[in-house]
């Protein structure tokens, strides 16, 4: 009976005490799980401040993107928050919620300033913009840290209800005291996981999820730790950052796994050459970024900058293929006036170190101080001009002869663009071409050229002069769905045949979505537009591939007809080139000829057209036909031998 008595008050005792238990794992579960939505919350609002500075840096359709990502995020938290059924969580959600979305309006209002060139953005941050978010900044780390506390105080006092239940199953006997273990160890094995799991929740916030690397986020918190000790210790830091050259090949040819296995490649890469002397991150897309604290100097810093592109250099194996990568590098050192500072000086060096074709370039105050003003000038004044249609022919198109080798006769013109700017003067492609495709506009772009070359063309034929004209488009251009039905009509309009069109697309543009790019081209092809594959043997594409394009040309990229003495690799490729070009049915063009023995010989290889600086630089519409008259003469006097005829069209 006593027995009995003891194991009853002990069932008792111990049921008392898992209902207790119970409640509180439940109260520590709800603690946690809000805490952990408040946390988030803070993270998205810290990192729409660091997208809109990027975007100051860096204005274009992608950080904008960003920054509206993670705000849509903040306010979706605080919604969810706000609807709790506690009324305490209700009130200072719906007060943060308030207060974000007042700092996004701000937000919104300074974007379109910069964007709009707006002098006054500068001054606007600073009195609006600034203290917005530093006093949401501090509402929501306030709150935050509040129901932190809050949970850590629930985790307590589940540890004390837990204490009380073991020292009560102690007073009975074995058979309690195993029933109370069982309980304490589920107990506790559920609070470790959700403990684990908060864990979990903040690395995946603070880290990179494909390459483990930190993002962004966390990688700001280290340089400003670097910086502060280096403004303490007198020691610099050295900020690198990095971006792939070539990685989108690699995507659009091999496909996206791939290229996410280069990135995790790339990032194991950085990671060894690092070490633990500094720290290496993601910071999106194919951009990376080192942080090197304490460094001598920045002879130690270029070293290093070289040793991680020459690591980065090194082919890839992915998938039993060769990818080739670069990089380029820019490198700063602190001091700087800030953390943002120094980023964006790393990244102005970067873009000069990508304009030269990749490796390592160091931040110059002379060199580089104005160079991300004059890109952001340019943006905005490009896309003014695409949005009035350019009514003043600021984007022009000089054309390059294309010449038949096998009687000499200029058959086609390739249009290159040329913006003649009311300050900066003569802007040539390779300055153009990266502010638009960095910007969103290169497809706006594509059309606009495309509009001036189908008018000047009609204007050659109506004047009794048929020629074919080969406008550039862009890959992105190729992804619009609304590609065909542009270059259709932007024909019909101009009164242009359609014959006398044709649209030069890169190896690598072409094989990008090959779904949607093939059903554009063979729409345009159908109607009786050109295609030509430009830059061929430049890209990754497979020959597979190559048979699907509804091409009608195909253009040998220039850096192949440099040395085509008999037996050079060069001559092995143009010769193979042409005739698989041949084979499929294709005209065969080689750009990039820079001399006549270089003509010649194309000619006795069966090549079919050449174009290059031998016969004719651009030149403006005005100037084509004395210079049409001039690669005539030239092709005449390097052709000797008996002519060779046209590959016929598929």
């Amino acid at each position: 009976m006593s027995l009995a008595v003891v194991l009853l008050a002990l069932a008792g005792y111990v049921l008392q005490g898992t209902i207790g238990t119970t409640r509180a794992t439940k109260q520590q579960s709800a603690a946690l799980i809000v805490d952990e939505k408040f946390t988030e919350a803070r993270i998205a609002v810290a990192m729409q401040e660091v997208n809109l500075r990027h975007y100051q840096v860096e204005p274009s359709v992608a950080v904008l993107s960003r920054f509206e990502q993670v705000a849509g995020s903040a306010e979706r938290t605080l919604a969810e928050l706000a609807e709790s059924a506690d009324q305490q969580i209700r009130r200072d959600a719906q007060a943060l919620l308030t207060g974000q979305i007042a700092y996004r309006r701000l937000a919104e209002q300074l974007i379109a300033k910069v964007a709009d060139s707006d002098p006054g953005f500068a001054q606007f941050d600073r009195l609006e913009v600034t203290p917005a978010f530093y006093s949401l900044q501090n509402d929501v780390d306030d709150v935050a840290r509040s129901y932190h506390e809050y949970a850590q105080r629930q985790v307590t006092l589940l540890r004390n209800t837990q204490g009380r239940l073991l020292v009560g199953t102690a007073i009975g006997f074995g058979a309690g005291l195993t029933l109370v273990a069982m309980i304490m160890r589920m107990v506790l094995g559920y609070q470790r996981r959700l403990v684990e799991r908060a864990a979990d929740s903040r690395h995946q916030a603070l880290h990179d999820p494909l390459t483990g690397l930190p993002n962004r986020a966390l990688f700001q918190q280290d340089l400003q730790k670097a910086l502060d000790l280096a403004a303490r210790d007198g020691g610099p830091a050295a900020l690198m950052v990095i971006d792939l050259d070539g990685f989108k090949a690699v995507n659009d040819t091999i496909g996206h796994h791939a290229g996410d296995q280069v990135l995790i490649e790339a990032g194991r890469r950085l990671s060894g050459h690092v070490a633990e002397a500094g720290v290496v991150a993601r910071l999106g897309g194919d951009e990376f970024a080192v942080l090197i604290p304490g460094v001598s100097g920045l002879p130690e810093a270029v070293r290093l900058a070289d040793r991680l592109v020459a690591e980065l250099n090194r082919d890839f194996r992915i998938e039993d293929q060769l990818a080739a990568i670069g990089a380029s590098l820019g490198v700063a050192l602190s001091p700087a006036d800030s953390a943002d500072v120094l980023f964006r000086h790393a990244d102005t060096a970067m873009y000069r170190a990508k304009r030269r074709g990749g490796g390592v370039a160091v931040y110059d105050p002379g060199t580089d101080a104005d160079a991300q003003d004059d890109r952001m000038r340019l943006f905005a004044d490009l896309r003014v001009l695409l949005e009035t249609g350019d009514p003043d022919g600021q984007l022009q198109l000089w054309y390059q002869p294309q010449v038949r080798l096998g009687d000499g006769k200029v058959t086609a013109v390739e249009a290159l663009v040329r913006w003649q700017h009311p300050t900066h003067g003569l802007v040539m492609p390779a300055t153009l071409l990266p502010v638009a495709e960095r910007g969103g506009l290169e497809t706006g772009l594509t059309y606009h050229l495309l509009r001036v070359a189908a008018r000047q063309a009609a204007i050659w034929l109506a004047s009794g002069w048929s020629c074919r004209v080969a406008v550039n488009v862009s890959p992105g251009a190729l992804g619009d769905d609304r590609f065909a039905e542009t270059v259709l009509a932007t024909i019909v309009a101009a009164g242009l045949p359609a014959e006398l069109l044709c649209l030069e697309l890169t190896e690598t543009g072409i094989m990008g979505d090959a779904g949607s790019a093939l059903r554009m081209l063979r729409r345009v092809s159908e109607s009786g537009v050109a295609v030509s594959v430009d830059d061929f043997g430049t890209g990754f594409s497979s020959l597979l591939q190559l048979r699907d394009v509804p091409a009608d040309e195909l253009k040998i990229d220039g850096t192949f007809v440099r040395n085509l003495a008999e037996g050079t690799p060069d001559a092995i490729m143009v010769r193979s080139s042409t005739d698989l070009g041949h084979n499929l049915g294709l005209r065969v063009v080689a750009e990039g000829v820079e001399d006549l023995p270089t003509l010649a010989r194309l000619r006795e290889m069966g090549c079919d057209h050449a174009q290059g600086y031998v016969l004719s630089h651009p030149v403006p519409a005005a100037e084509l036909p004395e210079a049409c008259r001039r690669a005539e003469a030239v092709a005449r006097s390097a052709t000797t031998r008996p002519a060779v005829t046209d590959a016929p069209l598929r």
